[in-house]
């Protein structure tokens, strides 16, 4: 009897854990104090929901690494890279502190500073390719969507996007990684590919090559053990 009810109780919390409503949970153990987590909440827009936030982080002994924040449409989306974290101190603190907010998701971090194999990590053989990119485009209906389907084309990618508009025209900046020459696409060259996007009215400001961050100390021993 003893036993039969033992396997019923296992049974019945491997089920519950592996429903959505438990997933908060088993994310946050997995981030556990110390580590990077990133924070991402939303909601309608109601004020200096940034600055809220972000001293409450600060106050849970986590570091704000990096944020990104946008509003748009009277909604807000905000997120937050946290080192030295507690992943469930930071959950709740937010939802006290932002009673409003309707997502809240706080989970382990990927491809960080702290990673070894990351695009940006000094170690990588892509640094070579990726850029940091600053374009202006003179603002007409389609603008964005024939700029970025140029670089498609020639095998551009551009990645962490923030658009704007600035008076009459349109800002572009962010990451772009250039063909390895190893796929589909071969390398490109770089001087006719700038002169032709200034042909098409696009104007420059930054095409720089992005500096990869070196591993954590004593990364490379643990690897190698």
């Amino acid at each position: 009897m003893l036993r039969h009810l033992v396997r019923k109780t296992a049974g019945a919390l491997t089920s519950a854990a592996s429903t959505p409503g438990f997933a908060p949970y088993r994310q946050m153990s997995a981030a556990a104090a110390g580590g990077q987590v990133l924070v991402h909440m939303g909601g309608v827009d109601s004020g200096e929901i940034f600055s809220v936030a972000h001293k409450a982080i600060c106050k849970t002994g986590g570091e704000v690494k990096e944020s990104r924040s946008v509003r748009l449409g009277g909604r807000y989306s905000q997120m937050f890279l946290v080192s030295n974290a507690d992943a469930q101190k930071i959950n709740d603190v937010i939802k006290k502190v932002c009673p409003l907010i309707e997502h809240l998701s706080v989970v382990p971090a990927r491809q960080t500073t702290k990673d070894l194999k990351g695009p940006y990590c000094a170690t990588s053989p892509l640094v070579p390719f990726v850029r940091a990119v600053h374009m202006e485009l003179p603002w007409k209906s389609g603008i964005v969507d024939e700029i970025t389907e140029f670089l498609n084309v020639n095998g551009v990618t551009m990645t962490d996007i923030n658009e704007y508009r600035a008076g009459k025209d349109v800002v572009l900046e962010g990451f772009a990684h250039l063909p390895t020459g190893l796929a589909e696409f071969p390398q490109v060259n770089e001087s006719d590919l700038l002169l032709k996007l200034e042909k098409l009215g696009v104007k420059v400001v930054q095409f720089t090559k992005v500096k990869g961050q070196d591993p954590p100390p004593g990364a490379t021993a643990h690897v190698a053990a």
